[in-house]
């Protein structure tokens, strides 16, 4: 079965990243289906016509994401109408629903643009938009071709993620899964610590063996970005317990050979293992930030209920602002500088004593592009811990651009509060 997916927009065209076309795709691919054609179609008229044409002639669910808004460029409703020979009203139960949305706005009366967009498509059933004044629609159709008539589908929605994610989640999801002949599972596992190849050395065997064993298609991947490895895999079969089973099996097998490296799965983050942590041995965190600038807290903060075990963060940047705030030695930023293993214990106990954490954490480095020395280059960067019972520190170097450095680094402050967190659990 041919889907296709028109994207509608000029921003799009003009290089908007577009997400959509991701996501739906993924959607797609989890209950056993592709997409045969993404198309990117500007708001001309002209354009968008001949797009709708050739997808109602070649495909039998269409898709498009856009064009639903209230201005005088979104005309993808009235443009499919068009193509099919079919008549817009004015629904009145969208337009009290857009009156409403405005209500709870505060705003006075709808705008009169607005009303726009509750015309639909004779024939079609309207999609509810619970974040937004664009309803989607969903329309079947018959198209003749060769004497012969076809019965197809075509769904408009919102451009806004925000908005089109959950429609398509409860309305699109479902309505395919009839046509699924097939069960399709993704998995990823999230590895911290290890090189790309080593991951990759580590579990060759593995994935050989997988492909010879199971009657079920194994289809493998890696992905490297900012120091986390992320190994994926697809398990596609018929039997949904069989499939669960070849998943089970092989996140066994790997967490066998890389052991604590795998940090997480699927929707995992450092951020959100290392929180779960905290919660389940009732901690709190404190950091001492220098060349992340805060984004430790931020990555930590991203989380929700993270009030439950992050306490503060201060961003101590300048060398006086180590001293005056984290309590720093002035003698020993002088002998080592302020990039080095003793101003990053230092700068943790500091912060320790300032906030009365559980656990304290600092950073300081040389993120580049310039400011880095033969005996201290760019990517050479210094994470201090401290606890009541001891206080250490961790020397790396990284490589890479400013920003490659400045994410690495936090990726690694998460990852040693997790081994820490990990090291306290074994030794109970």
């Amino acid at each position: 079965m041919r889907i296709e997916l028109i994207c509608t927009g000029n921003e799009l065209l003009a290089g908007k990243l577009n997400t959509n076309a991701a996501y739906i795709g993924s959607q797609l691919f989890n209950i056993g289906l592709e997409l045969s054609y993404v198309t990117y179609v500007s708001d001309r008229k002209q354009d968008l016509v001949g797009q709708f044409n050739l997808a109602f002639e070649r495909s039998k669910v269409i898709i498009a994401t856009g064009g639903l808004g209230p201005t005088f460029d979104d005309i993808t409703a009235e443009t499919a109408a068009e193509c099919l020979a079919l008549s817009l009203y004015c629904d009145e139960k969208v337009l009290e629903s857009i009156k409403e949305y405005f209500s709870r706005k505060s705003a006075s009366k709808i705008p009169k643009i607005n009303e726009k967009q509750a015309n639909i498509i004779k024939g079609a059933k309207v999609l509810t938009n619970r974040l937004g004044t664009a309803p989607g629609q969903m329309l079947h159709f018959e198209f003749k071709e060769s004497g012969k008539k076809y019965r197809k589908t075509l769904f408009l929605l919102p451009g806004p993620p925000r908005e089109m994610k959950p429609m398509f989640e409860e309305n699109i999801v479902p309505f395919l899964k009839n046509y699924s002949s097939g069960i399709r599972k993704n998995v990823s596992l999230h590895v911290f610590g290890l090189s790309e190849s080593a991951v990759a050395e580590a579990i060759k065997p593995i994935i050989e063996e997988a492909k010879f064993e199971n009657s079920q298609t194994v289809e493998f991947g890696i992905l490297a970005s900012d120091s986390i490895i992320d190994i994926k895999f697809v398990v596609s079969g018929v039997n949904e317990f069989v499939v669960d089973s070849v998943i089970k099996n092989l996140n066994l097998r790997f967490s066998d050979v890389l052991k604590e490296n795998i940090f997480g799965y699927n929707e995992d983050t450092l951020a959100s293992i290392v929180g779960k942590l905290l919660i389940k041995k009732r901690k709190n965190v404190s950091f001492a930030e220098s060349c992340t600038g805060g984004k430790v807290a931020a990555a930590i903060t991203d989380i929700s209920g993270s009030s439950l075990y992050f306490n503060s963060s201060v961003v101590t940047y300048s060398n006086e602002s180590k001293i005056k705030v984290l309590g720093v030695k002035e003698k020993i930023i002088k002998d080592f500088g302020a990039v080095s293993k003793e101003t990053a214990e230092e700068m943790a106990k500091g912060v320790l004593n300032l906030t009365g954490s559980d656990y304290a954490f600092s950073v300081t480095g040389v993120a580049g592009p310039c400011g880095g020395s033969k005996d201290k280059p760019v990517g050479l960067v210094y994470v201090g811990f401290a606890d009541k019972e001891r206080t250490e520190s961790f020397k790396f170097n990284f490589v890479g651009t400013r920003k490659d450095i400045r994410e690495r680094t936090v990726n690694t402050v998460l990852d040693c509060l997790r081994k820490k967190l990990i090291e306290k659990q074994s030794k109970k």
